[in-house]
Order: C-alpha cells, then structure tokens, then sequence
C-alpha cells in the first residue's frame, strides 16, 4: 500500500478496502473473528432467505463452496456448505453463525466489503487480509430491503480458487432478487400496501430514471443521505446534489396515501 507499484497491481475496491483496514489498526495475518452476544439468529433477512438457501443447497451441493449470509453489521446467521471437505475446511477456521465478519474484525472480505461498499464486491485469494481465507474466492452482494430502502445484511458464496466458476454472480443477482422480494412479502401488510400504491401511481414518462448502478460510491451515499433526510421531514420536498462527474442528480419525496388512511414517504431520484 505504501508503493507506486502495489497501487497499479491492486484493483482499486481492494486497495480502498486495504487502506480502511489499515485505518482500523488491523494487522494482515493476526486478525480474528469476534463472537457476538444476542445476535438475531430469526430476524426477518434470516427468514426471507431461508427459501434461497433451500434452492441454493441444491446447486451448490457436493461442491467445494459455501453459501453464507451475514446482518448488516457484518455478523454471520446462517451458512450453507457444499461438499464434506470444505465443511471441515470452515468449521476449523470458525466460520460459524454468531461470529462477526465485519471488516473492522477480520479485513477485506466479500460480504464485509459488500456492506461498506453498497454494492457487490469479488475478493480472490490473497486479496483478503485474513491469511486463512486467503485459499478462496468469493462474491458478495448486498440485501437491500425494498420498502425502506435500507442494507439488511449481505449474501456472499465462496469457493475454493480454482473452482470459482463464471455462474456465480448470476446465481448471486438471482439470489438478491429472491431476497429482497421475499422480504417485501414478509414486511407489515401496512408498509406493503403504501410500497404498491407507490409502484401503480409511477408514471413511467414522469420520471426519467432511476440512479444509475455505476454511480461512484461517495456520490451513492450523498444521494441515500439525502434521502433519509427527506423522509426525517415527512413532507414533500426536492433537492438536488451536485455529483462527481459534474453532472446533477435530483432527489424528490413525495407522500404516499393508501387504504384506510395510511400516510408515507416515498423517495426517488435520478440524473440529468
């Protein structure tokens, strides 16, 4: 990290991960998982991912892989593992629910930088800071509950090196999907009645996009920031946030009124 040479050879999400683990006072090769007290091991992210797990064990049985899912903390409820070696392999690194696997605990990991990151991140054998996962690569997504908008935890799937194959990150966006729609069907009928009168009162030419996936990280959470503000006031309201790259994102709140008087906040936002 200190050389113009490790900077070129490391791809930039791993460096910047590197960087906030070196702020953190990790130290590579001397990190551990920390257990956790009280952890929720049935919230409602463990419940809307229980059917994924089930159809995911199908696919990824008799393989050297695991499928694991983390709080948006970064702590570990519930894991899925392929073949018999690669359980003993986790369950001698302690990989096991209850645990913390946030990066402030145990460096650069999938899940961990899929939940600082916002977004899905790929961390390959020695791009980990921790030297026993080092004999993996993995992917990890965030789970973003639709209704709130809010990052519930992080689903990752991990493989031995060289059996990571190119069917995963479509298997992980599959997943995702399945999550979050599973966590909207579990929400308060209430919260799911005024996210469907938000969705039928959308007027497709009245909002020109949504925002963009490949928005830069800090310009991501200038515009959530945004957001939570606005729903904090509980009225409607735009703003508009200069971004990055010159160009304007405009973030609007509007009230959402369903049945029996129910009363809501909705944010969207865009780009021109």
């Amino acid at each position: 990290m200190s050389t113009t040479s490790a900077e070129q050879a490391v791809r930039a999400p791993i460096l910047n991960s590197w960087r906030r683990c070196q702020d953190a006072g990790l130290i590579p090769g001397a990190v551990r998982a920390r257990l956790l007290d009280d952890l929720d091991l049935d919230s409602i992210l463990v419940r809307a991912a229980r059917p994924v797990f089930d159809r995911l064990q199908i696919e990824i049985a008799d393989t050297p892989s695991g499928l694991f899912l983390t709080d948006a903390s970064g702590a570990l409820t519930r894991r899925f593992l392929g073949e018999a070696s690669m359980q003993r392999t986790v369950d001698g690194l302690g990989v096991l629910p209850g645990f913390s696997y946030a990066e402030s605990d145990i460096g650069t990991n999938a899940a961990a930088s899929a939940l600082v990151e916002r977004r899905t991140s790929l961390v390959s054998g020695s791009e980990h800071l921790w030297d026993e996962f080092q004999q993996f690569d993995a992917v990890g997504s965030p789970v973003r509950n639709p209704l709130t908008g809010r990052i519930e935890g992080a689903l990752c799937i991990a493989a031995v090196s060289e059996r990571m194959n190119a069917q995963v990150k479509p298997m992980m966006r599959r997943a995702i999907e399945e999550v979050e729609q599973n966590l909207v069907d579990l929400s308060a009928s209430r919260e799911r009645a005024l996210f469907t009168r938000f969705l039928n009162s959308r007027s497709p030419a009245a909002v020109p996009a949504s925002v963009p996936s490949d928005l830069p990280f800090r310009d991501r959470l200038a515009l959530e920031d945004a957001a939570v503000r606005l729903v904090a006031q509980g009225r409607e309201a735009t703003v508009e946030i200069g971004l990055s790259d010159g160009r304007t994102a405009t973030v609007v709140a509007q009230l959402v009124a369903g049945p029996a008087d129910l009363r809501g906040i909705a944010v969207q936002a865009w780009v021109s």
